[in-house]
């Protein structure tokens, strides 16, 4: 239905998190968190992790593999479609 790829490699996504400048200060906005990989780790360092996801058939994997993290933040709902702005102030 989607056509999807999950980062799953732990060199892809320690590459991706050291290039790119990231603190308890840091707002990050991930657009298709998957199975929640990347997510997980940039949770450990940002302020809030604001996720969009299409697939709603991914909810129970993510609530799971997320579930120690307060500041992770999913909406699932088509990304294009949502008013960030509005978002961001939830």
């Amino acid at each position: 239905m989607f056509g999807q790829n999950f980062i799953i490699d732990e060199n892809v996504i320690e590459s991706a998190l050291s290039s790119i400048e990231l603190d308890k200060e840091t707002l990050v906005i991930e657009v298709g968190p998957g199975a929640g990989s990347l997510t997980y780790k940039l949770a450990k360092y940002a302020s809030k992790v604001l996720c969009y996801e299409i697939d709603e058939t991914l909810k129970d994997i993510l609530d799971n593999n997320l579930k120690e993290y307060d500041n992770v933040e999913i909406i699932f709902d088509d990304f294009l479609k949502r008013n960030i702005k509005e978002d961001i102030k939830s």
